[in-house]
């Protein structure tokens, strides 16, 4: 092996060794067995499909290489596929970086109104919905846990459980996506620019 991917073998040998697993229906007589298992094939499934691009394309460049000196429609086409070996070889090498061992995991998303009454309070319902959309684009289940309301239709608290349905690849995982989502944000009221509007205020967040 080249490149400098020796890391890759023995996780694809891992890989081959749990689709074997997978493929015994004995496997499947124990459920948590089965999940551990396809949990762990969904993790080592992106760093297969890219040792095989790389594999492929550095393959279809070598040949071009050893056909091009007979053969100018080769020697043409050359440069685009040693980039394309190149550009699949970086790749690689991106999936096979250790990853955040919680990127799989599922979360428990608390959205707490600060200071600022009302106004603080229907920007965090706006947080809640917008987190919801994301989810539901995302194909997540979410679950409301805990909440106190405002009369006006804001939160002064809530918790949301955000869950991947089945087995994802670490990279596809929640915690993954929504880990760097922690902090603080300002509500500011803005009055609108136009004069005909009158005064009437806008919600903007600052972080």
């Amino acid at each position: 092996m080249s490149e400098g991917f020796e890391a890759a073998e023995p996780l694809l040998a891992e890989h081959a060794e749990i689709e074997r697993q997978l493929s015994d229906p004995a496997v499947h007589a124990d459920a948590a067995r089965a999940r551990t298992l396809g949990r762990r094939y969904a993790a080592l499934l992106p760093v297969a499909k890219a040792y095989k691009a790389w594999r492929e394309a550095a393959d279809d460049a070598e040949a071009a290489a050893e056909l091009a000196s007979d053969d100018e429609s080769f020697a043409a086409e050359l440069p685009a596929l040693r980039q394309a070996a190149a550009v699949a070889a970086e790749h690689l090498r991106r999936v096979l970086v250790p990853r955040d061992p919680d990127d799989a995991r599922d979360v428990i998303m608390e959205i707490k109104a600060g200071e600022g009454g009302e106004e603080s309070a229907l920007f965090a319902g706006d947080l809640l919905r917008m987190y919801l959309r994301y989810a539901e684009r995302q194909g997540w289940a979410t679950e409301v846990i805990d909440a106190t309301e405002t009369g006006l239709g804001g939160y002064k608290d809530i918790s949301v459980a955000i869950k991947a349905r089945g087995g994802v690849a670490p990279e596809d995982g929640v915690w993954a996506h929504l880990k760097y989502e922690g902090g603080v944000h300002r509500v500011q009221r803005v009055p609108s620019p136009n004069p005909r509007a009158g005064s009437t205020p806008r919600r903007r967040a600052c972080s």
